[in-house]
């Protein structure tokens, strides 16, 4: 038996604090609220698939600490398998520090992420070639082999293009579905991508091999372009916004679940959106990730039913390290 997705991509532990504002050098704001969390944009994508039912496998690799055991129990308490997951003797986590603030709506970061990544001999080919899809991040040489597996075996390839590299615009063409944030598109076609001609760079995005290309645009929604032509959408105004920490992982993950569900692109995209939406409610990059259900009455009421995420916080609070 296979996994809906398996993931390639980095752990790290999140330590989200939320303030009204990041305060200049010398100057003190007050410590609004704190909460510690797994982190990684593949690792988050896919505890957001799992939590709305997907079945989902991570490679990667995490230290001996503490950090690393949080991560480890954090993932297979929200039923994403970590039999893959290598686990570095005498290695600190990756470890991020994150300020959420209040009054702007942003969020800033301070990070390490020195631990060495998953290689190609740590893959199982066997699992990936089962999968239905395979999520990345980047383009290394795990990744590139998985690709190749994941091809030959009939599955597809998603791309999670968070900051622009050449790199990662030349792999392009190596996957299915391309979702890349507004900075990785204005990297690759000029500052003034979004405003002009953005369907048209789409269309070129795509043109390069994906059969789907999205682009994410926080608080405005998203553009993307599949077989059936240019579509957009408005990003969810009928919240209350506490921390946008994850946001775009959680939307990959939520696109991932459409996909398996054999949705069109905008019914998918409309739904990554929302399951986005909802986790931006609760501080940190995980606790908000609604399940299917929960998710669902938000799309049909706009409401947010509360039981299932509040389990979760209850969660993060019980098991915090820090």
């Amino acid at each position: 038996m296979g996994f809906d997705v398996v993931g390639i991509g980095g752990l790290c532990l999140d330590l989200i604090a939320g303030t009204t504002r990041i305060p200049r050098t010398d100057m003190m704001t007050p410590l609004l609220y704190t909460t510690c969390q797994g982190g990684g944009k593949v690792p988050t994508a896919l505890v957001a698939l799992s939590r709305l039912g997907g079945s989902s496998a991570l490679f990667s690799t995490v230290g001996d600490d503490r950090a690393g055991q949080f991560c480890l129990k954090e993932l297979a308490d929200s039923g994403v398998n970590t039999d893959y997951i290598q686990v570095l003797r005498g290695v600190a986590t990756n470890l991020t520090f994150g300020i959420s603030e209040t009054e702007t709506g942003g969020r800033s970061f301070i990070g390490k992420y020195d631990m060495p990544g998953i290689t190609v001999d740590q893959l199982d080919q066997a699992v990936i070639e089962r999968a239905k899809y395979l999520h990345i991040w980047q383009f290394g040489m795990a990744e590139r082999q998985a690709i190749q597996w994941v091809h030959r075996a009939g599955g597809l390839v998603v791309c999670d293009a968070d900051r622009y590299s050449p790199e990662l615009e030349a792999g392009i063409g190596l996957t299915d579905v391309f979702i890349c944030s507004e900075f990785f598109f204005r990297g690759m076609y000029g500052d003034d991508a979004v405003e002009n001609g953005l369907e048209e760079k789409l269309r070129d995005m795509a043109a390069r091999g994906p059969r789907i290309a999205v682009v994410t645009l926080g608080a405005r929604g998203y553009a993307g372009v599949d077989r059936a032509g240019f579509f957009t959408g408005e990003a969810f105004s009928n919240i209350a916004v506490v921390d946008t920490t994850g946001a775009g992982d959680v939307f990959h993950g939520a696109f991932l679940c459409g996909l398996l569900r054999g949705w069109d692109a905008r019914t998918t995209a409309r739904f990554a959106a929302g399951v986005s939406a909802v986790k931006c409610t609760v501080l940190g990059g995980r606790a908000g990730i609604p399940d299917f259900a929960t998710a669902q009455h938000f799309l049909d009421s706009g409401e947010i039913r509360h039981d299932i995420i509040d389990q979760w916080i209850a969660y993060y609070k019980a098991e915090a390290i820090f």
